[in-house]
């Protein structure tokens, strides 16, 4: 076996103008403060997305104190308002779908506040057939308030011998030859007063010798 060998000859710098030298290691020193600032600025917009990140799971994370007050706010707006009654006696079979209050009745939730002398509530069942009263008004299918029935509604005071109220059409029925509504210095009366809170309707029928009547302040010069 032969090996050939090769002579490599190494080449002698040659001097280089002190100028030209100068602009090339310019030239290199503004090429690596370039790629530093661009490898910097990425870093950077990395690590912001990755904070962005982190922040976003922990604001969703059902552990987070943020989103247990979102869930507080839904469960809130959804309907789940205490209704805090008080009276003399309470009725309620166990195997009944209803319960009497009698005697000094006051219900309030919100800025609503009935009085009367006697209040049914009737509750929906679940599907177990189980009353359930933890979910607040959505497990009450109606109320009947009966006996020198006043409420103050809507910046509105009612007044007849018995209201009844049905929770899912939200319709508000008053009922009784004396029933009236005030609103400020507006008043209406008759035998039936229908009020349709979704849509802030209100239908009015007499009965009988009672005629339905209104008495409303026009201002400026009137009819």
């Amino acid at each position: 076996m032969i090996f050939h060998y090769k002579k490599w000859h190494c080449l002698h710098p040659t001097p280089i103008n002190g100028t030209l030298f100068n602009t090339l290691l310019s030239g290199v020193s503004k090429f690596t403060r370039l790629f530093t600032a661009e490898k910097t600025q990425k870093i950077i917009s990395y690590l912001l997305i990755f904070c962005f990140a982190v922040s976003l799971l922990f604001l969703f994370h059902p552990d987070s104190p943020f989103a247990a007050e979102k869930i507080q706010k839904q469960q809130k707006d959804s309907g789940e308002k205490k209704i805090h009654i008080t009276a003399d006696r309470l009725i309620a079979e166990g195997n009944s779908n209803n319960a009497e209050f009698i005697g000094n009745v006051r219900a309030i939730q919100e800025t609503t506040v009935i009085t009367s002398e006697k209040l049914k509530i009737f509750y929906k069942k679940d599907s177990s057939g189980i009353k359930d009263n933890s979910k607040g008004d959505e497990s009450i299918k109606e109320i009947i308030a009966t006996g020198n029935v006043k409420i103050l509604f809507d910046d509105k005071i009612a007044e007849t011998q018995q209201a009844v109220y049905t929770t899912e059409t939200r319709v508000l029925v008053l009922n009784g030859p004396d029933s009236k509504v005030t609103s400020g210095k507006n008043t209406i009366s008759g035998s039936k007063i229908t009020f349709f809170r979704d849509d802030g309707r209100v239908k009015v029928e007499g009965s009988g010798n009672r005629r339905v009547e209104a008495f409303f302040e026009s201002g400026g010069k009137g009819l």
